[in-house]
């Protein structure tokens, strides 16, 4: 975990340094070369916390959008999860830690390329990580239900806000058939 982390932080940091390298490489002379290299650079963090919103939607947002077919929702916990609260209505279980889990996701992604796929957990940490994996990859169209089925600093959480759950069984007979994998 902790080599991802580091993995992660070099990867999203990347484009700034090297811009800022960039800057340097070039003559000092130019100071509209340098006036335009100060705004980009600006620019682009102040696009960083613009982009981090879009991406978070609360468990309430995810439940409306599901219920309107805008939303593809995956429950990434395990299945013991699944059965102690039950998992969001409309959302279909795919175990983050099931060895074939990375083909799930590609099958979603293939057969759904224009959709809006949002990622919950229990608490907001798993679909976090999935995520920023996702768009370190250039896969941009997920979201993360940052609260989580139980609550996180994000919100209440699915359960609390008192928004529907349903059985492990019956979220998986509502799945794709060839989804259909616990």
């Amino acid at each position: 975990m902790k080599n991802n982390r580091t993995i992660f932080s070099q990867t999203t940091t990347a484009p700034f340094e090297a811009l800022a390298n960039f800057g340097r490489a070039i003559p000092a002379r130019s100071a509209l070369l340098s006036s335009l290299m100060v705004c980009l650079l600006s620019l682009m963090v102040l696009a960083l916390p613009v982009n981090a919103q879009q991406s978070q939607w609360s468990a309430k947002r995810a439940h409306k959008a599901v219920q309107q077919g805008e939303l593809i929702l995956l429950d990434l916990r395990t299945p013991e999860e699944w059965r102690e609260t039950g998992v969001p209505d409309g959302a279909w279980p795919i175990n983050l830690y099931d060895r074939n889990f990375g083909g799930y996701l590609r099958k979603v992604i293939d057969r759904n390329p224009q959709a809006t796929i949002g990622l919950i957990c229990a608490t907001g940490g798993r679909s976090e990580y999935v995520l920023k994996a996702l768009q370190r990859n250039g896969v941009t169209n997920f979201v993360d239900i940052a609260e989580g089925v139980l609550g996180s600093p994000s919100g209440p959480g699915w359960q609390k806000a008192g928004l529907p759950l349903v059985s492990t069984e019956e979220a998986m007979g509502a799945m794709p058939a060839d989804f259909r994998h616990q």
